[in-house]
């Protein structure tokens, strides 16, 4: 009888075993954003004039395929002869732009920036990547990147023109990063190094142009101080915190995310952000790799993590950000024989939701709902696969000890 006893108490840990989840994940937020998946990239918007010679097509996308390598910018060529009321053109107009060639980058929130082209250049071959110099590369974008390769995550403080409440904001954010580095040895995956701080003062707010375009400011609305959170792959995390906002309580609740299991709940439509134009190197890369132990753009390892925000996301067709922002999407891409293509489908701007607080949205209740549904479905299932191992183990000690004499 005791064995009997012994018998049913290890089928009903197999049971308890076969109720937990068996692919818990073993990334946090901070790993999954380092792997670029190609579904929020800006686009550089190319305009041809109608007299530009077809042997110029080849030496200009050879010129852009290299000035493009390791950017998270894709380049739309537009023929400005073929319809004049195409999007493209449209946008181009609200810049202002009536003479071509002209260049035009659009963020994947929406908004765009109009490129300044050298008047000398010989050709657009190297006019155009001449002019992407600053829009890829600045002192402090390259500073965020390398501090968000190697730390938890970057909070950029964008002093304002009075000493004091630069000071305020100083004294929240070290605040929050000092009680961040507090809890580092206790989430679900050790990181080590803490959370640091990038200060933009006001004296090179000029040179720092692309990085405030990306924040949606511009050099003369710095008149306070704001912040921003940055991790992973140079992805900005949630608002634009200004001196109503920007206090330790905030930044601490938004920056524990970073540290938390990529499948604790939160919406990765709300977690991918929108990344800094920039060009991510080999030395970044290795900096990464260093800092986590693995390389996420391991083929095998991508797949896995693509498959989360997948999850997350309920699919690739989504808004990228959530607040406030829309997406443009630009033409089609361009044809397998490298003629120039048109847009026909239109600039689509899609709705980004309302503003929130620094905090994880909740996913849809659809998303949600088909989570539960999966969850459910589990667990039912390894309910009922252990009841049968019960009930076989039972039966099979009755008909044992049915036998004995």
């Amino acid at each position: 009888m005791v064995k009997l006893k012994w018998l049913i108490v290890a089928a009903v840990c197999c049971l308890a075993f076969q109720t937990c989840p068996a692919d818990a994940c073993q990334y946090n937020v901070r790993e999954v954003g380092f792997i670029d998946v190609g579904i929020e990239p800006y686009r550089l918007l190319v305009y041809l004039p109608a007299d530009t010679p077809a042997g110029e097509m080849p030496s200009l996308k050879e010129a852009m395929e290299v000035a493009l390598a390791e950017t998270n910018i894709r380049l739309q060529l537009v023929a400005t002869g073929a319809d004049a009321n195409q999007p493209a053109m449209e946008l181009a107009k609200t810049h202002g732009i009536n003479r071509f060639p002209a260049a035009i980058l659009v963020s994947p929130d929406g908004q765009s920036l109009p490129l300044t082209l050298p008047e000398k250049s010989a050709s657009l071959a190297q006019a155009v990547p001449a002019a992407l110099g600053s829009i890829l590369d600045s002192p402090l974008r390259r500073q965020i990147l390398e501090k968000c390769a190697e730390a938890y995550g970057v909070v950029l403080l964008i002093e304002g023109p009075e000493s004091r409440a630069n000071a305020t904001a100083r004294e929240a954010i070290a605040t929050a990063l000092g009680q961040i580095g507090e809890q580092l040895e206790f989430l679900p995956k050790p990181i080590k190094q803490p959370p640091e701080l990038v200060v933009l003062d006001q004296k090179s707010l000029a040179r720092e142009q692309t990085l405030l375009w990306t924040l949606r400011l511009k050099p003369q609305d710095v008149n306070q101080p704001r912040a921003a959170v940055f991790y992973g792959r140079g992805r900005w995390l949630g608002p634009l915190f200004d001196t109503a906002t920007l206090n330790a309580g905030n930044l601490t609740q938004l920056l524990s995310v970073i540290g938390g299991d990529c499948e604790c709940g939160l919406d990765h439509r709300w977690l991918q952000g929108t990344m800094l134009p920039a060009r991510w190197d080999e030395t970044l890369q290795q900096k990464v790799v260093a800092s986590l132990g693995f390389d996420p753009e391991n083929p095998m390892t991508k797949m896995e993590m693509v498959s989360i925000i997948r999850r997350g996301m309920g699919g690739f067709d989504y808004p990228g950000v959530p607040f406030e922002y829309r997406e443009i999407e630009v033409g089609k891409e361009e044809t397998e024989d490298g003629g120039q293509t048109t847009d026909d489908r239109g600039l689509r701007p899609e709705p980004r939701g309302t503003s929130v607080p620094p905090s994880p949205a909740p996913q849809a209740p659809s998303q949600t709902a088909s989570s539960s549904s999966k969850v459910v479905g589990q667990v039912l299932a390894g309910s009922l696969a252990g009841m049968a191992a019960l009930v076989g183990v039972v039966s099979l000690v009755i008909v044992l000890r049915a036998r004995k004499p």
